[in-house]
């Protein structure tokens, strides 16, 4: 019986997690979505739009590293776990927001338009990087 309980245990806990990254991941594209211009679901999947798929992409690695990191390190105790991957996840989607707005002030230009234009431009994978490499920082603030 503890091989079955563990079993149910385990796949609770992987339900849990999964929804919470789902979400996370989510509403992190959702609030991308909103501070570029444009459509970002329509610049990507319907105008194959390279830059917006590059930023749509780092934006969901970026908060990805953020959740696994919070699931790794919580603690045994679920509710509390799903609870630091749901805050930290949040915590990240913020933080990356304003990352963003203020990698925006440091740039000539609007940096959601270069980075949504449809023309090819090395802008993209400099914020791409950027966005990663804050969320390595506060993947690795968590651990």
């Amino acid at each position: 019986m503890d091989l079955l309980d563990d079993l149910a245990s385990g796949v609770l806990a992987t339900l849990a997690f999964a929804a919470v990254g789902t979400l996370v991941l989510g509403l992190g594209y959702v609030v991308l979505d909103a501070i570029t211009p444009g459509n970002l679901r329509h610049l990507v999947y319907a105008d194959h739009n390279k830059n917006a798929a590059v930023l749509a992409g780092a934006n969901v690695l970026a908060l990805a590293g953020i959740v696994t990191t919070a699931i790794v390190t919580s603690d045994d105790d679920l509710g509390k776990g799903v609870a630091d991957a749901l805050v930290y996840g949040l915590i990240g989607i913020a933080l990356l927001a304003l990352a963003f707005k203020v990698l925006d002030k440091l740039t000539p230009g609007n940096l959601g338009e270069i980075c949504t234009d449809p023309e090819g431009t090395p802008a993209v994978f400099v914020t791409a990087a950027f966005m990663l490499g804050l969320g390595a920082v506060l993947a690795a603030a968590i651990s």
